[in-house]
């Protein structure tokens, strides 16, 4: 049976018959970040709106981090994988485990995100006034500028298979400060309903990182949900910090270009085959090969046709994921996993 009591409401609300809260299991991902992950709790920990329960799913961390954010968070469930599982399959370890305490709604939260006290309330608000939005995504900025867009929806595109941030990089002028649909969310910051989790299933977890919110939100509009993009909720981002501090650039390198081509893979009709290989191997790779040597960054460069070949071994290989060796903790530097 679900544990309800888990859920609190927290700071000014108060929980009535005529005023129901939802139950809304936020899950953070920390990897060797506690530091990071603590002021990203701190600022969950001051929001309104439901009845909440955070949980950290640590993915293995080599350091303290367990140690340290539980005696730093005796409210919060920290879980500790012995591995590092991905953004995909950590963050299902704490999707799963919340929904059998109970929760409606997911909330998760990238670790390097700080978050307005009304996000809760906001996205769980739209949710409820709109019962066939499966993912909602809030509008969220740059931590430094923090007037300057990091999200404020984007395009899937897949006849190239670029997924695109609108006007990422650009001052907030208000001119996406309206509701709307979106073909796709992002991962640093969603809201996913539960009951639509349990017709499409979780995160992919052959993907790892890098590509798994395309993923779901594709089959979240297949399944005849909608993704909704939020502006009154709102977030502070410092991009990538985990990955490139843990594993480096090359390590995002091989994992944008693996994933590039298993969302189409999975996605794509064959018609759209036709657009995407001139675009993929005319422009995507020469463009990413030509900014890492440009920074006299060889590893990085080596690591776009690394992901390339991994895609390939995936596809005969069912059910494996071809990983780096920093992210899989073995001493060669490629290996199938399977998931």
């Amino acid at each position: 049976m679900a544990d309800t009591t888990a859920f609190i409401a927290r700071n000014d609300d108060v929980v009535t018959e005529t005023s129901y809260r939802p139950r809304v299991g936020v899950v953070v991902l920390n990897w060797n970040s506690p530091q990071m992950t603590s002021e990203c709790l701190h600022s969950l920990m001051a929001t309104t709106g439901a009845c909440f329960r955070i949980i950290v799913v640590d993915n293995g961390s080599q350091d303290n981090s367990v140690g340290f954010l539980r005696d730093s968070f005796p409210e919060v469930e920290v879980i500790a994988n012995s591995r590092n599982l991905g953004f995909a399959g950590g963050c299902n370890v704490g999707i799963r485990h919340a929904i059998t305490e109970g929760a409606e709604y997911i909330l998760l939260v990238n670790n390097d995100t700080i978050v307005d006290p009304c996000l809760l309330r906001e996205l769980v608000t739209h949710a409820k006034a709109h019962p066939e939005s499966g993912i909602l995504s809030p509008k969220i900025y740059y931590a430094d500028p923090s007037d300057a867009l990091w999200w404020a929806g984007g395009i899937f595109n897949i006849w190239t298979g670029l997924a695109n941030h609108i006007d990422r990089q650009k001052k907030d002028i208000g001119n996406h400060d309206l509701p709307r649909e979106l073909n796709w969310a992002t991962g640093c910051v969603m809201l996913l309903r539960c009951e639509a989790l349990r017709k499409t299933g979780l995160f992919d977890e052959q993907i790892f990182a890098t590509g798994e919110d395309v993923d779901l939100s594709l089959r979240m509009i297949k399944a005849g949900y909608v993704v909704k993009y939020v502006p009154t909720a709102r977030v502070w981002h410092r991009e990538g910090v985990d990955l490139r501090k843990n594993a480096g650039q090359h390590v995002r390198n091989f994992l944008m270009v693996r994933n590039h081509l298993w969302v189409m893979h999975k996605h794509a009709r064959i018609y759209h085959w036709v657009t995407f290989w001139p675009f993929f191997f005319a422009y995507y790779l020469p463009k990413i090969m030509f900014l890492s040597l440009c920074r006299g960054d060889l590893r990085s460069c080596a690591a776009v046709l690394k992901g390339v070949s991994a895609f390939w071994q995936m596809l005969r290989s069912p059910g494996i994921s071809v990983l780096p060796a920093e992210l899989t903790g073995t001493n060669t530097p490629s290996g199938p996993r399977q998931v």
